[in-house]
């Protein structure tokens, strides 16, 4: 991915954030403002944030690449961990994991004919970051609002194709929104929107030609692309020890 089209999706993301930060900011003045407000009339109630485990699962909405070969789209399932640490804050740690299918190309085959399969991969997530809550220690009509960021790994477990392409083990970051509610029993529902992204590199032979004279890829100075998902979870959170 280019620089330009990186800010792009930060920009285009970040949108929805400025948003959520506006509301952050308009909370806590209501917060001031509720001085003498009758308890059972207030839309803020406190909560502990404390330690929590969330069950989740959704859509990974995956980003192509250049070279085609990142996988399709796929349901997803997540679990994830959260620690409050003071505050508004809280630390995170998250797996997901998502079955789903990808091209495999022989490069050297003309293009009518390059590919050749589509095997199943599954994308393996784990990154950790933090978490703030936008409402502080408090819920807004029993909900929370959050802002998100993070870093770790991700890896299809797989060895190179017959085109000597390797997902491998990657970096990856990871950026997002989430929306908790507080329902008065039962336990909390959680909804996460997140951005993951990460590196593809490709192989000296996607750049080979064929005898129809085409390649999987033309320009050698693109050997590599930040690429990445857009994923969408929701779940159940459950308190720890408590």
């Amino acid at each position: 991915m280019s620089i330009a089209r990186v800010r792009r999706s930060v920009a285009r993301f970040g949108v929805v954030a400025v948003g959520m930060v506006a509301v952050g900011i308009v909370m806590p003045a209501g917060l001031a403002a509720q001085v003498g407000h009758l308890p059972a009339n207030s839309p803020f109630e406190d909560v502990k944030l404390g330690q929590n485990l969330s069950i989740m699962g959704g859509w990974m909405a995956m980003r192509r690449d250049p070279a085609d070969v990142a996988p399709l789209s796929s349901l997803a399932a997540a679990l994830r961990y959260d620690i409050g640490i003071g505050g508004p804050a809280s630390l995170y740690v998250r797996y997901v994991v998502a079955p789903s299918e990808r091209k495999l190309l022989q490069p050297t085959n003309p293009l009518a004919r390059r590919v050749i399969g589509t095997p199943g991969v599954t994308t393996h997530q784990l990154d950790a970051g933090l978490d703030l809550a936008l409402t502080g220690k408090k819920t807004w009509h029993r909900l929370i609002p959050s802002l998100s960021g993070g870093a770790g790994v991700v890896t299809d477990f797989a060895a190179a194709d017959t085109g000597a392409y390797r997902f491998g083990t990657k970096f990856s970051f990871s950026y997002g929104l989430g929306l908790r509610y507080l329902p008065r029993k039962g336990p909390m529902i959680r909804v996460d929107l997140t951005n993951f992204g990460w590196k593809y590199e490709y192989p000296d032979r996607y750049f080979v030609k064929a005898s129809d004279t085409t390649s999987v890829l033309t320009d050698t100075r693109n050997r590599s692309a930040w690429r990445g998902s857009r994923t969408v979870t929701v779940g159940v959170t459950l308190p720890l020890f408590r």
